[in-house]
């Protein structure tokens, strides 16, 4: 989550190695299974910085929400198009599953922030994560969800999604708020129980994660442009936001490339991994 004004402005700007650090390790854990928020609270921990500054947060969900755009582009344009068609299904689809972690995020939203600069939360979201995966890759292989990979950004015939499908993973993607539960991780788990195919699981979370992210973002520009840019230049920021992207970009298209190979459990024995170490020495 995102610091107060008065935190960020106590804090002392940090330098520009561990601004591409953190970047980098914001593509990688936005995307694959295994929670940024939980990744950069820890991450924090290890550099000495407690807060990486309104500014920078904002800029690398920015890069995040780039490479998720670039890589569902079809799907995107598909969606401006079904809006001057006056075609609703999956606008009404992308609107109910974004209500539960609106709702949730309104009003609990100092509680999240508390939490985002607590390691041990993080560490037993990992934890929380990790169960997660498991029961997702649970749901691949009872329910028959283990088809071959197929291009990001194509629907593959799979036809229009069924909206008790967004509930669920509304449900699922409000959870992730918590620091160190996985977005993607738990959405696309919840949509792989639901009996979901791997690719369509993927496409549905990462279009879903677009109103999350961008929502969230939209939020915290007005605390961050009262708080500056933390000591941080424009070029630093616009690095961030590359680094971040392009990062992004290929965690997202490895990720969609794996998940039908049972990567899931191999995502779930990192974080127990880590949060258990989390839990015992940080």
């Amino acid at each position: 989550m995102i610091a107060t004004v008065a935190e960020t402005a106590m804090e002392p700007a940090i330098g520009p190695v561990s601004v591409l650090l953190l970047a980098v390790l914001q593509g990688l854990a936005e995307f694959l299974p295994i929670s940024s928020s939980g990744h950069l609270v820890l991450a924090r921990a290890a550099l000495g910085v407690k807060q990486a500054g309104l500014a920078l947060d904002v800029s690398l969900h920015v890069g995040t929400l780039g490479a998720v755009v670039f890589a569902y582009r079809k799907d995107v344009a598909q969606l401006v198009g079904d809006l001057a068609r006056a075609r609703w299904h999956m606008w009404i689809w992308l609107v109910v599953g974004s209500l539960p972690a609106a709702v949730v995020g309104f009003s609990s939203r100092e509680f999240f922030r508390g939490a985002a600069d607590n390691p041990r939360w993080a560490a037993m979201g990992l934890l929380g994560t990790a169960l997660v995966l498991i029961m997702g890759e649970w749901g691949r292989r009872c329910r028959g969800s283990d088809e071959p990979s197929a291009p990001m950004g194509e629907d593959a015939g799979y036809g229009a999604p069924r909206l008790s499908d967004a509930l669920v993973l509304g449900v699922a993607q409000a959870a992730a708020l918590f620091p160190g539960v996985s977005r993607s991780g738990s959405t696309i788990a919840a949509g792989l129980v639901r009996g979901l195919p791997t690719v369509q699981a993927a496409r549905l979370s990462f279009l879903l994660s677009i109103p999350a992210v961008t929502g969230a973002a939209l939020l915290e520009v007005p605390d961050a442009l009262d708080a500056g840019a933390g000591g941080l230049s424009v070029p630093l920021l616009l690095a961030g936001v590359f680094v971040a992207g392009l990062v992004g970009w290929g965690a997202l298209r490895g990720l969609v490339l794996t998940l039908s190979k049972g990567a899931f459990v191999w995502f779930a024995l990192y974080c127990a991994v880590l949060g258990t170490s989390a839990l015992l020495f940080v």
